[in-house]
């Protein structure tokens, strides 16, 4: 059984650098990712691992502390209602209202669905409205492994089969190997991905319309949410929309935003 000083070390380190938290019942969980992390570095057992540590954690073990603690649970389409929200209250205003290019930014976009799901949304509202909504989308993760998978636009059929409509399938991917599909051109060209921190990060560009967050706030302390969602506000224009995940709210962490509903969906718009 591993002490459960070693766990408690590393649970703090990981807090540190990325703000999730482990906490004591899911030490289980967590000594499973480093059991993986110390096959894959070549050590003989996790005490081998934290002396290590002790002594300085570098590359590659940082990015694999960082890649193994991150949850990369995603889909195509996840939470279908809030992509439907999301044309009714950020598409539809957004072309009546302005001539620019839409802005998206996917936090902690993990292995690309969620971006590449708001551009098939686009795409396919362009296509029934006749119009030319245009658009750019800015993936953002702290594991640089997962930013391969989405850079490469490649997914396996397992992956496409859950939640993306056959129809979409056809239209916007192709057959690139038995079991694999890649995002056509026509999409990939909307989409960047980039190594980012949300705990004290931004991305080095223009105020977003549309932002989106889902699913991180959970892993975090009180402080390190309020923290992120300053972060986030700094770069949502007045206006912009936020959306988080289904279980996630602002209720005693930010009065920056009002909820806003449509289509069964919570979103938050920033008013001030």
């Amino acid at each position: 059984m591993v002490p459960k000083h070693i766990l408690k070390f590393f649970a703090k380190y990981i807090e540190q650098e990325s703000g999730i938290i482990y906490a004591e019942h899911n030490f289980f969980q967590l000594q499973n990712r480093l059991e993986d992390i110390s096959r894959l570095l070549g050590f003989q057992n996790l005490e081998v691992l934290h002396e290590e540590a002790k002594r300085e954690i570098r590359d590659p073990l940082r990015q694999h502390l960082i890649d193994f603690a991150t949850n990369n649970e995603t889909s195509f389409f996840r939470d279908a209602k809030l992509f439907h929200g999301i044309e009714a209250l950020v598409l539809k205003p957004h072309l009546e209202a302005s001539s620019e290019p839409l802005r998206i930014w996917s936090a902690a976009s993990s292995t690309g669905q969620e971006a590449v799901t708001l551009a098939m949304l686009i795409s396919e509202f362009n296509f029934r409205n006749r119009c030319t909504l245009g658009y750019s989308i800015l993936g953002t993760d702290i594991s640089e492994r997962v930013l391969t998978a989405a850079r490469s636009g490649s997914y396996t059929q397992l992956e496409v089969q859950r939640g993306l409509p056959a129809p979409l399938l056809i239209k916007y991917f192709t057959k690139t190997g038995e079991d694999r599909w890649t995002v056509k051109s026509e999409i990939r060209s909307h989409l960047r991905f980039e190594k980012l921190n949300l705990k004290n990060e931004v991305p080095a560009s223009n105020p977003f319309d549309l932002i989106l967050c889902r699913n991180v706030l959970i892993y975090q302390n009180v402080e390190a949410k309020v923290e992120i969602l300053k972060q986030i506000t700094r770069t949502l224009i007045p206006g912009g929309i936020l959306a988080l995940g289904s279980g996630e709210s602002l209720i005693g962490l930010s009065d920056d935003y009002e909820p806003v509903t449509s289509e069964g969906a919570i979103l938050y718009r920033r008013i001030k």
